[in-house]
């Protein structure tokens, strides 16, 4: 997992997660909520194909990768847009994009789920009575989350941070936490695996949590990620021990800068181990 950044280019940007638009449907799911205060065998009536307008955008944000496991997907499969915070607790956030991510079908709908463990009570939802007015539910429509291309039109997107943070869920928001202050990785050469483990015992309940959450230590993965590091770890042992400015010096270092763009899987894992040492390959593997 790496860190990720939105791509709010107005230019591309789907025009449905913003403005009026937005707007209507928080209006909607607040008239929906009213009537399930009436009714409690009410449910929010979703539409997923409202969401799956965002996909092509947080494709494009993650390069074509699960924004967990970071493996390439759009090849094999359509992938999923995950909900972040489950729509089914948190109704409000629906349609939300700051709430979406790119994901592979493993990490979502395997492991995930709907599940979403926080360390207290969760983020409290917009007040509404089965009583509230219409008028109330207008004036209180737009403002519960932020608009993506204008912050002066929605709910502060810094309120919205403020909510992440005070509420800490026990997973990692890659657009909102870096990665790389949570996960660490161990190698074994005999089994030819990596696991993703906590950086260290401050944020080992974060990272555990967020680990199990996604299935990110799952065999495949684990496999996987030990022939992207072998690779890696050549390439690093090639440039540390040729002549700087040589022929396989130069080689060596192109290749590394090609395993460090931003489409390459495992990114995250490669950034963790550019300020740290390697283990040179072994003779036979």
């Amino acid at each position: 997992m790496r860190r990720l950044n939105r791509n709010l280019d107005s230019a591309s940007f789907p025009p449905s997660f913003t403005g009026p638009n937005r707007l209507a449907w928080e209006l909607e799911l607040l008239q929906q909520q009213r009537e399930i205060r009436r009714q409690p065998t009410e449910k929010h009536k979703f539409q997923a194909s409202r969401w799956k307008q965002a996909k092509g955008q947080l494709i494009r944000e993650t390069i074509n990768k699960c924004a967990y496991c970071e493996v390439n997907f759009t090849t094999v499969a359509y992938g999923d847009v995950e909900h972040y915070r489950p729509k089914s607790i948190y109704w409000w956030l629906a349609y939300t994009y700051f709430n979406y991510a790119p994901s592979c079908q493993l990490c979502n709908q395997k492991f995930k789920k709907a599940n979403f463990p926080i360390p207290s009570a969760a983020l409290q939802a917009p007040l509404v009575r089965k009583n509230s007015s219409d008028s109330y539910l207008n004036r209180l429509a737009g403002f519960i989350t932020p608009d993506p291309l204008d912050d002066t039109l929605g709910r502060p997107f810094a309120a919205f941070t403020a909510d992440h943070t005070n509420e800490r869920p026990l997973s990692i928001d890659p657009y909102l936490d870096d990665p790389l202050d949570y996960f660490a990785y161990d190698h074994d050469d005999n089994v030819k695996e990596v696991w993703i483990i906590p950086l260290n015992n401050t944020v080992s309940g974060i990272a555990l949590s967020c680990i199990d959450l996604y299935g990110l230590n799952r065999k495949d993965l684990r496999t996987k990620r030990y022939q992207a590091l072998f690779n890696y770890r050549a390439v690093r042992e090639i440039v540390e021990i040729t002549t700087p400015g040589s022929r396989p010096n130069r080689a060596a270092r192109a290749s590394l800068q090609l395993l460090l763009m931003d489409n390459a899987e495992f990114l995250g894992m490669y950034q963790h181990y550019e300020t740290r040492p390697v283990d040179p390959v072994p003779d036979i593997i």
